[in-house]
């Protein structure tokens, strides 16, 4: 017996339409859905795997910059070092001049005298200045510039006037046989970072 010879025309139809609607249904997913939902399902994995790199990646950048962050901040840090050295605060000039005693000490020289100067203030940096005089040879004072020029803070000689000392005068510098007495004068200047605002003259009324 016929499949659906029992079956109204109108009932055929439907069952044709239904069994078409399955093949097509069927076909749409073995040569569509199917491949699509693959496709799909590796961009995932793909999307994932970039998602996870990316994570690694940030974690490496921030790791990388923390230790550049690390080794510019002991760079930043032996710098500041040097400068502390290079220039003093302003409870440390009496220690320089101490400093600049001894290295006239060193070549048998003294200071005659040593006289503070008014301080000139700056923006980042207040110029410190005394009048100093030595007396003594030409090698010894030349060798005592030197080494104040040498010392670990920034200390200028500046401004410097030598003439033959008076040869009535008894005084008891040391001085090499044949070699002429001296009296040298000059400015010593070195600068003292700056711990509050500096306010320009034109500013203060």
């Amino acid at each position: 017996m016929a499949i659906g010879a029992n079956m109204t025309k109108r009932e055929q139809a439907l069952a044709g339409i239904g069994a078409a609607a399955l093949v097509l249904l069927g076909a749409y997913w073995y040569f569509l859905y199917k491949p699509k939902a693959e496709e799909l399902s590796a961009v995932q994995i793909h999307v994932d795997s970039l998602d996870k790199k990316n994570q690694q990646a940030k974690a490496d950048i921030a790791q990388g910059s923390l230790q550049k962050l690390r080794a510019q901040s002991a760079e930043y840090e032996q710098s500041l070092k040097v400068m502390r050295q290079l220039v003093p605060r302003s409870n440390e000039v009496p220690a320089l001049l101490e400093d600049i005693s001894t290295a006239a000490r060193r070549v048998g020289l003294d200071l005659a005298t040593v006289e503070p100067m008014p301080v000139l203030p700056g923006e980042q940096f207040d110029t410190y200045r005394y009048k100093l005089a030595v007396i003594g040879g030409y090698h010894p004072v030349g060798q005592f510039l030197s080494n104040v020029g040498s010392l670990n803070r920034i200390i200028a000689p500046v401004t410097m006037a030598i003439k033959l000392h008076p040869v009535a005068d008894k005084t008891k510098a040391r001085v090499k046989k044949g070699e002429s007495l001296i009296d040298t004068e000059f400015q010593v200047q070195t600068y003292v970072a700056r711990t509050t605002p500096y306010t320009p003259p034109s500013a203060v009324k």
